[in-house]
Formats: C-alpha cells, sequence, structure tokens
C-alpha cells in the first residue's frame, strides 16, 4: 500500500495536472505523430527482437548509478560539406584538432567579425580524419542563424541529432548526447543568439551552452561573432578563440580559385592592392572574386571599392577599421549595373526578411510583381548574394542579408505583398490538436521561422493593428502546440497601450505559454493581469478561463486548497455561461486535487462526471485521460482487477486516437500491476517498452517514474544495486525538473535499501 500511494501521489504530480488536459494533449499527439519516422528507423535497426533488446539495454542502464540512459543510434545527421576553398587556416586548424585529439571533451569557441571564415574553419574541423576517428558518425551541426530564442534552438538540435519533438527538447537532446560514447556538436552563427540587449536571453544562451558542455563525453564547438566567447564556459582554446584575417597569399590563392581568370603583372599589383585594402577579409574575398568571374578586372573592383568605401566610412577617420559591409556594397554597385539588376536588389530585400529561405511556394507568388523574377533570381545565385538550398529555397549569408535589411528596405509594393502573404499563412496556422492537424503542421513549419522573423519586423516598425494582431495570435498559438514561446506576444504586448481587449488576450497566452514551460512567477503575473483586465471589459467567460489557469498553477505548487477554490469558482462560471466543457476541465482538475488528499470517493465523483462529459462532447482523448486517473485511484486502494481493467481501457482509447504518450502512461501503469501481482517478466516487458516511448518522446519527467519503477521491480526482486542505480537516476531526474515531492520519495527507498542488512 505504501508503493502504491508514493506512485499515485507522483502520477498525479506529473500526469494528471492541466498540462495533460488542455496543453499538452495537442504538444504529444503533435509529438507522436512526427516521430513515427523515427520510430520505423529505430524498429529496422533493432529488428524483430526490439522489445527484448530494450530489455538487455536496461538492466546495462540501471546497473551502476554512473550508468548513462538507453538511447538509440539516430540516423546519421545531414552535414554540411567540406569547404571548397580553404587558404591560410591550416595552422589554427591543426591547433584546434589537436586540443580536441588530446582532450576528451574540447570546448571549442571561433569568434571573429562577420564574414571572416568561422564556419568554414569549424566545417573543416567536422571533416577532419582526426576528429572522425574519435567521433565517427556522432557530429551534428546546427546553425541558430534567424533562431529567435534558445528553446527554438533545442529544438533544432534535437531534430539534427534524430530525436522527436518534446516539450523539453534540450533535456532530451542532453540526454542522448549522454549515451554516446564521444560526439561533436557545432552551434554556428550563436551571435544570433548572444548579442541580445536581454539579460534573460544571455542568461538562456549560457544555460544551453552550459547543459551542452557538461556532457562528458561531447566536444562542443561553437561560432559567433565578436572577440570575447560567451561566458558560462570554460573555453579550451580562449587565447586564440579569435579568428585573423587571412594572409594576402591566402586571399591571393583564393580570389584566384574562384575568378579561374588569368591574371597580368599589371593587374595582380591593383589585386593585392585591393585584397590589402579590404583587409583580407575572407567573404569580401569570396564576393569580389565571384564578380571578377563576370569580366570585371582587379582594377575595376578596385576603383568601384575605393567609390564606395568613401560613400559608406566618410564620417570615418581610420580606414582600417572597414568591414565586411564595404564589399557587400561593391556587389550591389555592381548589380545595379546588370540587366534585372533593379529587380535583383528588390528580391535581394525580400530574401533577407525571411532567414529560413524564400521557398519556392513564396518565390512562385511574387511572378507577377516582377518583369522577370527567374532573371532576377539567377543574377543573384549568379553573384552568390544568395544560395540555393536544399529544398530550391533562396538563403542568404547573415552579415549579407542583416546589412540588406538596414540599408535597403523593401518597396512598398513587396511589402504590402509579402504581408498578404504571411498573414494569410498565419491564418492558416494549426490551432490545436484534433484530426489532420499534424499534416497541416507539416505543411506549416518550414514557414514558421520566416512568418515569425517577418513578424517580429512589422511588430517594431508598424503601429498595432488588427491584422498584425490576428497574426501574432495565431503563430503563438501554433507554438503553443508544438514548442510554445513567448517571443511574439512579447514583443507585441510592448506596442499595446490602449486596446484592453487585445492586451487582456496576449496577457492570458503569455499567462498559459508560461504555466507549460514553468515559468510560474511570470505565469502568476501574467494572468492576473489578465483577469483584471477581462473584469473591466466584463467578459465572464475569459475571466473564468484566467481563474482555471490560476487554480492548476496553485494545484503544482501544493496548495490545494487554494488551488480547489479557483476550480470550483471557474466551474461554475462557467456552469452559468452553458460552457459545459469547460466546466468539466475544471471537474477534471478538482478530481485530481480530491486524489492528491486521498479523498477518493469524491475524486471518483468528480472524474466520473467529466468523462460523462468528455464522451458526450466526442473529446476522446480527455475521457481517456479520465479513465486512467480512475485507474489511478483503484489501484492506490487496493483495488488491481479494477485498476487494471481502468488502464487497458484507456491504453485502447490512446491507441485508437494515435495518442501515443498517453498509451506510454498506461502500459507503464500495467506494469506496475503485474509488479504487484509478481509476474515480474511482464512487468519487466511492459516498463521497458514504456522507456522507450519516453526515451523517443524526450520526457524527462516520464523517464524519471518509469526509472523509479524499474527501482521498485528490481527492489521487490532483491536485485539491490540494479535498484539503487535505478532510484538515484530517478532522483537526479526529479530535482533536474525541480519535484521535491518524488525527489523525497526516491530519497527515502535509497536509504531503506542501504539500511538493509
Amino acid at each position: 500500500m505504501q508503493d502504491a500511494h508514493q506512485e499515485l501521489q507522483a502520477r498525479y504530480t506529473v500526469h494528471t495536472a492541466y498540462t495533460a488536459q488542455t496543453i499538452a494533449a495537442g504538444v504529444a499527439a503533435l509529438q507522436d505523430a512526427t516521430g513515427q519516422t523515427l520510430t520505423v528507423v529505430q524498429a529496422v535497426a533493432v529488428g524483430l527482437d526490439a522489445t527484448q533488446a530494450m530489455v538487455s539495454e536496461i538492466h546495462a542502464a540501471v546497473a551502476s548509478p554512473s550508468t548513462r540512459p538507453v538511447s538509440h543510434i539516430p540516423a546519421r545527421a545531414k552535414l554540411p560539406a567540406r569547404p571548397i576553398f580553404f587558404n591560410g587556416r591550416a595552422d589554427r586548424l591543426n591547433e584546434i584538432v589537436a586540443i580536441i585529439c588530446k582532450l576528451a571533451a574540447a570546448r571549442i569557441a571561433i569568434m571573429g567579425p562577420g564574414g571572416i571564415g568561422k564556419t568554414s574553419l569549424a566545417l573543416a574541423i567536422m571533416h577532419n580524419n582526426r576528429v572522425i576517428d574519435i567521433v565517427g558518425d556522432y557530429r551534428f551541426f546546427i546553425s541558430v542563424e534567424g533562431v529567435i530564442d534558445t528553446d527554438a534552438a533545442s529544438t533544432l538540435l534535437a531534430k539534427h541529432i534524430g530525436l522527436a519533438d518534446s516539450s523539453d527538447p534540450l533535456s532530451a537532446a542532453v540526454a542522448h548526447l549522454q549515451s554516446l560514447p564521444s560526439a561533436l556538436v557545432v552551434v554556428d552563427n550563436l551571435e544570433t543568439l548572444w548579442f541580445s540587449n536581454s539579460a534573460s536571453a544571455r542568461a538562456d544562451t549560457e544555460h544551453f551552452l552550459s547543459r551542452l558542455a557538461e556532457v562528458s563525453s561531447v566536444t562542443l564547438l561553437v561560432t559567433s561573432r565578436g572577440a570575447i566567447p560567451p561566458s558560462g564556459v570554460q573555453w579550451s582554446n580562449e587565447e586564440f578563440a579569435e579568428l585573423a584575417t587571412l594572409s594576402l597569399d591566402a586571399a591571393r590563392d583564393t580570389f584566384n580559385q574562384i575568378a579561374k581568370a588569368p591574371i597580368d603583372i599589371a593587374e595582380r599589383t591593383a589585386l593585392d592592392t585591393l585584397l590589402g585594402e579590404i583587409d583580407c577579409v575572407p567573404l569580401a574575398v569570396t564576393l569580389l572574386s565571384r564578380l571578377a568571374q563576370l569580366r570585371n578586372s582587379p582594377s575595376g573592383l578596385l576603383r568601384r571599392w575605393r567609390k564606395s568605401r568613401t560613400k559608406l566610412l566618410s564620417s570615418q577617420a581610420d580606414d582600417r577599421k572597414l568591414n565586411v559591409n564595404t564589399s557587400i556594397t561593391v556587389s550591389l554597385d555592381l548589380l545595379r549595373a546588370m540587366t534585372h539588376g533593379v529587380e535583383s536588389l528588390q528580391l535581394l530585400s525580400i530574401c533577407a526578411h525571411l532567414p529560413d529561405g524564400l521557398r519556392i511556394p513564396v518565390f512562385a507568388q511574387l511572378v507577377e510583381n516582377f518583369d522577370d523574377v527567374d532573371g532576377a533570381k539567377d543574377l543573384l545565385v549568379e553573384f552568390a548574394l544568395v544560395m540555393v538550398g536544399a529544398e530550391g529555397e533562396l538563403k542568404m549569408l547573415s552579415p549579407i542579408r542583416h546589412f540588406i535589411i538596414d540599408n535597403h528596405p523593401m518597396t512598398r509594393k513587396h511589402l504590402a505583398l509579402l504581408r498578404k502573404i504571411y498573414f494569410d499563412m498565419a491564418a492558416s496556422a494549426p490551432q490545436e490538436f484534433a484530426d489532420g492537424f499534424t499534416a497541416r503542421s507539416t505543411q506549416f513549419a518550414p514557414e514558421y521561422g520566416n512568418l515569425t522573423s517577418f513578424l517580429m519586423h512589422l511588430i517594431g516598425s508598424e503601429e498595432p493593428s488588427e491584422q498584425l494582431y490576428d497574426a501574432v495570435e495565431a503563430v503563438s498559438e501554433y507554438a503553443y502546440h508544438t514548442v510554445p514561446s513567448p517571443t511574439l506576444r512579447e514583443a507585441f504586448l510592448l506596442r499595446l497601450t490602449t486596446q484592453t481587449a487585445w492586451r487582456a488576450n496576449v496577457l492570458l497566452g503569455l499567462g498559459r505559454t508560461r504555466l507549460h514551460r514553468g515559468e510560474y512567477s511570470l505565469t502568476t503575473d501574467n494572468l492576473h493581469a489578465a483577469r483584471t483586465l477581462y473584469a473591466e471589459l466584463d467578459d465572464r467567460f475569459q475571466e473564468a478561463e484566467c481563474r482555471h489557469l490560476l487554480g492548476y498553477y496553485l494545484y503544482i505548487q501544493g496548495l490545494l486548497d487554494a488551488a480547489e477554490q479557483e476550480q470550483l469558482a471557474a466551474r461554475d462560471a462557467f456552469i452559468g455561461l452553458d460552457c459545459e466543457h469547460n466546466a468539466a476541465q475544471c471537474m477534471q482538475e478538482l478530481g485530481n486535487i480530491c486524489g492528491q488528499r486521498d479523498e477518493y470517493d469524491q475524486a471518483i465523483v468528480y472524474l466520473t462526471s467529466a468523462r460523462d462529459t468528455f464522451k458526450r462532447h466526442g473529446e476522446r482523448l480527455y475521457a481517456a485521460q479520465c479513465t486512467q486517473s480512475l485507474g489511478l485511484i483503484q489501484l492506490q486502494q487496493g483495488n488491481l482487477p479494477a485498476a487494471e481493467s481502468d488502464f487497458k481501457s484507456a491504453l485502447s482509447e490512446y491507441e485508437a486516437i494515435g495518442e501515443q504518450c498517453g498509451a506510454a502512461h498506461s502500459t507503464e501503469f500495467l506494469g506496475g500491476i503485474r509488479r504487484r501481482q509478481g509476474d515480474y517478466d511482464s512487468s519487466e516487458t511492459l516498463l521497458a517498452a514504456a522507456l522507450k516511448e519516453y526515451t523517443r518522446l524526450g520526457s524527462l519527467s516520464d523517464l524519471a517514474d518509469c526509472h523509479m519503477g524499474f527501482g521498485q521491480l528490481y527492489r521487490d526482486q532483491d536485485k539491490t544495486s540494479e535498484a539503487l542505480a535505478s532510484f538515484e537516476n530517478a532522483r537526479n531526474m526529479y530535482e533536474a525538473l525541480g519535484n521535491q515531492v518524488c525527489v523525497r520519495f526516491c530519497t527515502a527507498d535509497i536509504q531503506d535499501l542501504r539500511n538493509m542488512p
């Protein structure tokens, strides 16, 4: 009975929260569907004996506290190719490779101004044979250019590693990396995250890096603009992290290799002068050599460059402080002189606002607004101002993109066109988990980064409008059901002054998002502010919704009496408004609260009533959650047959609607029942299946619960060392989650085991 009581309290803390009702249902289903491909790959890798193999791995994983969690080898991530032209960097390359070979886990920072060749050096390191001998196929490269926060960066890393979507992608990625013998993770263009006026954004970036750096088997390599590496990590190459410009010989070699044009003695002098005056910045050298391919001589390029330099730097006394913007201006001056040059620059201005690339469907909508959009595109590709991506999208180098945004705004006609395209796209964003959500999300996701970036631009440059408000809310809601981010709403809220209804809705959305992210102090601030505004507007429905969310916040803080008061008030308000579905959600929460208090009869009344309502409304997911909660109550009361029946019923329903996270929960609970019945082999098989799914989903809280279940299983079999390892693994995970209730449970079990004779 003590085990059952601990399990019920633990599961109520983790699994019966509001997230499982109105938030994580959509997220988990999306994660499940989008993770099917990974599951298939893993199934092929382990063959028909996958379950038994997983059981064997779990035995090994829990054998000692230091053993890493079980993880499967992902499909090999696609890596950018090694640089074709790589001159003047051999010494620095060898220095860094030597550090990687010497240290078990090096921490490498490659710093410098834009266009200095940081990415090229990183790719050369990644493809170096000595590095490959150490890390093998476990080389992962992500570029965070255009990524608006560390949540998105964590999701990007998890996807490149080969993991399914997760509510905590960074923890999932770290857990997977810990399971590898050795790996190299490259984070490119870190300045997008690091260079921020927001202290919290910098703190988030430090946390992101420190989590990766703490993995003892991983070499972390970052590239970033600037001279000083980010704080929070002890860099192995801090004394020579900053990358210098090329030598004249290396710059000349690069120019000649790309231009592929014979140069006489007179032009060689002009070339050396040109390269010297641009300080041999690699990006500038590359761009100018591309222009030389169009039969522009070095002397002609030198004249144009000097003209541009005078224009751009007329207020600067020190000519040595020239930067890559000068070479970009040279390219643009030459571009204007070409056929389609003006239209090419206009197209470039559009591309600059789309960090994930101007994709083919959007490009097709531009045709009617250009005389020859294909000719303009071809010219940009020829000038190397854009690159064609793997899916045909037009992408820009980061320095060029930012320079264009600052100096060449879109025409009014093109801005209006892009607004229409992306406002229409925002209106089509999937809003909640339902049939077809995954398919629609798959279509929408590739443009999410572009849409977010463009909306951030509009928020900063336009007065708030109804169209902009609708777009911000739609995209934020989509993000809420995938990887919740407050970024758009935070920025838009700062622009709102008198729009009370908009402010209230934005605050409510921020509160829900932060509640899901665990940012509880900000959650209460947002929800109380929203509730006050809704009261001013006499919006009783939304005011009740604020109380419902505040009730959940109080519940997870362990303030059960206050939580009950909020849920009762919200329920009564919803009933008065004839909102039966919302009232049922409050009833479900009241059932969870009673379950925490061991008030089982009342909990059953609440949960049964809520389930009946959900069934009438066709809400199969919520009904299954109530059935599962009822099973936990039966388990607490020692009624194993009734508990088993409820878990099997919930499992069947989860499987029918494709909600595999919920199915894994029921599978885990059934494993616990088998343990109590003494069927240890069956229990281990069921727990292994649940652990496999939790690993795929990257759910740290569920992984912790499963390790606790293994600890109880091994303890019952007198396998003391395995039980200790499992309980300690679970306790470490609960500590990371801040779940002190479950930490105490694990600590007590560990102490009991150590006190055994």
